[in-house]
């Protein structure tokens, strides 16, 4: 199953990011209403990634634990812009381009083509049912916000599969994957807020 793989990629866009402390641990927050269970799993986190793809603007901050550690944030506005947090400030794509922004200066540099276009939709769109098995984990939160957590293995991937949280609304707020590349292990963890907020914009350098 292709599962995030251009945040590996991402990854290596933003080289120039150091790796991170391991941030503080979160102050407590009150307990949420849990999200009731859905008659069918696997349709709900289908359902999901439809749903996301759908939106028009959104917030992620991504986590990558492995040979070194990579955290960085991103935004999205439809149809085709991307704002990343690097080390040396916010770098823009749209489209296929990435506008490298580094010591005053902009420079173009095309990227492969739909690079980013996964994060519009965890899970692949043409993805069939009956290549899922989806395991309901039960209520969880994801910074005091209710989700809904499940497991999500493909029939063509590694066992271990993800970890998919849908809040109320019926929206990823966390996908978390481990894998390996390079023969070296890794974690990829991706958080989204800030759904259709129109505060949320994108202007050319």
């Amino acid at each position: 199953m292709r599962l995030l793989p251009a945040a590996l990629l991402l990854s290596a866009l933003l080289s120039g990011c150091g790796g991170s402390p391991d941030p503080a641990a979160p102050a407590a927050v009150p307990a949420a209403p849990s999200v009731p269970a859905a008659a069918d799993p696997v349709q709900a986190v289908l359902a999901a990634s439809q749903r996301f793809g759908q939106l028009r603007s959104f917030h992620a901050s991504l986590r990558m634990q492995g040979p070194r550690t990579v955290d960085t944030t991103m935004e999205f506005v439809a149809p085709d812009r991307y704002r990343l947090q690097t080390d040396d400030g916010p770098q823009l794509i749209i489209g296929d381009t990435f506008f490298l922004q580094r010591a005053g200066e902009v420079r173009q540099v095309p990227v492969p083509p739909g690079l980013l276009a996964q994060w519009r939709s965890p899970l692949p769109a043409d993805l069939a049912a009956t290549d899922l098995t989806v395991d309901d984990l039960g209520g969880d939160t994801i910074d005091g916000v209710a989700t809904r957590k499940y497991r999500v293995r493909h029939a063509n991937a590694a066992p271990d599969g993800m970890l998919y949280w849908i809040n109320a609304q019926g929206l990823p707020a966390q996908i978390e994957r481990e894998g390996q590349t390079q023969g070296q292990r890794f974690r990829i963890t991706l958080r989204y807020t800030r759904f259709n907020d129109p505060t949320l914009q994108i202007a050319l350098p």
